[in-house]
């Protein structure tokens, strides 16, 4: 009988040194600005931690994966400059707090509330 003495590692252990990007949200694609105002997201996933931008405010807090694809966005904050476009960043902000699941598919990570389609990001190397 052979047995692997390979750690199982948790899915988050690929997401960390990367920005995920905001593509999508409910569906609908988010018109990317190539700026440091774009919305995104960047996991630590030792700390279980994540730090980004919601469109104008700077947001961190953290995050529980509990079974398979579960994810439960926890404590999150954000600075809080007046911006223009407050509406998309408070959508973005409430949908977050509603995720309870995800799914990563090569460079897309998306978050869900069961079935149904919050948020999709893409993945883009920091290039640290």
């Amino acid at each position: 009988m052979l047995f692997s003495c390979t750690p199982k590692l948790s899915p988050d252990s690929y997401w960390g040194n990367q920005r995920w990007v905001l593509t999508e949200m409910k569906e609908v694609p988010v018109q990317q600005s190539g700026t440091r105002r774009d919305a995104y997201l960047e996991f630590m996933p030792a700390d279980k931690k994540m730090a980004g931008n919601a469109g104008c405010n700077r947001i961190s807090g953290g995050y529980l994966l509990e079974k398979k694809n579960s994810i439960k966005f926890q404590e999150v904050i954000s600075t809080k400059m007046a911006c223009q476009d407050m509406a998309f960043e408070t959508t973005f902000l409430s949908l977050l707090n509603e995720v309870n699941k995800f799914e990563q598919q090569g460079s897309i990570l998306t978050l869900k509330d069961d079935r149904k389609v919050l948020l999709k990001f893409e993945q883009r190397s920091l290039g640290r």
